[in-house]
């Protein structure tokens, strides 16, 4: 299960640099029952939580969304870029919006990338912009 691979992780990162499970919450900003959470139940965290403890521990984020089972089968690594520059122009864009701003942008592409996998069909009345 990946939930226990990113347990491994987080453990052994504490042992490393005698932090107790209290210290890597506090210094990740986050409480102490999210981390003991992670840590000790089979207990998905979310991408919020998982992105304070990449930014404290100081590795990727995609690295620890990997541990926790949320990039499976695919391609997240450095090399991997946008073929469509009409994409890369607004993902640059959207990169430089506040963290908020980013977060509901994300939550709205994955919804609407649910709902078009779900249905498997292009909609074809979307304007063009």
């Amino acid at each position: 299960m990946a939930v226990e691979e990113l347990r491994d992780f987080l453990r052994k990162r504490c042992q490393e640099r005698g932090l107790s499970l209290r210290s890597l919450s506090i210094n990740a900003g986050l409480s102490h029952g999210t981390v003991h959470n992670i840590i000790t139940r089979q207990y998905l965290p979310s991408i919020f939580s998982l992105n304070r403890l990449a930014d404290y521990l100081g590795v990727k984020r995609q690295y620890l969304w990997q541990l926790a089972g949320l990039l499976t089968d695919m391609d997240y690594s450095e090399k991997t870029t946008l073929s469509d520059p009409q994409l890369r122009f607004q993902f640059a864009q959207a990169d430089k919006l506040p963290e908020p701003a980013k977060k509901l942008l994300v939550d709205t592409m994955r919804a609407l990338i649910n709902y078009f996998q779900a249905d498997q069909s292009t909609p074809e009345t979307i304007p063009d912009n």
